[in-house]
């Protein structure tokens, strides 16, 4: 990964991952005390945004995430689809592309 990527251009995954409108269809899988879990809070701190967060400590949200997602791995965003299915993306560098490419301030 590049700094690049990190900061601002689109990962592979992120372009390949379904675009939605609403951060409302969004929801970020997580651990507190996770560094990488927090640089992906910063970028929706740094956008505006506000995602339903799971602490994936809880047994039932980590049941969740294993269930739909199939990894323990944290982040991971939980993408809401216009079929109703969801799409989970992994990575913090790809969360921070996601995230960017469909809600950041065009230049």
């Amino acid at each position: 990964m590049s700094l690049f990527d990190w900061f601002g251009g689109a990962s592979q995954a992120a372009e390949s991952a379904p675009a939605v409108t609403s951060a409302e269809r969004l929801a970020l899988y997580q651990k507190e005390w996770c560094p990488y879990c927090q640089r992906v809070k910063a970028v929706i701190r740094e956008l505006g945004l506000e995602l339903t967060e799971y602490d994936t400590n809880d047994p039932e949200h980590l049941q969740a995430l294993m269930a739909g997602g199939g990894q323990r791995m944290v982040p991971c965003l939980r993408i809401e689809q216009d079929n109703g299915d969801y799409f989970w993306l992994y990575e913090s560098a790809d969360i921070a592309a996601y995230l960017r490419l469909h809600f950041g301030k065009a230049s």
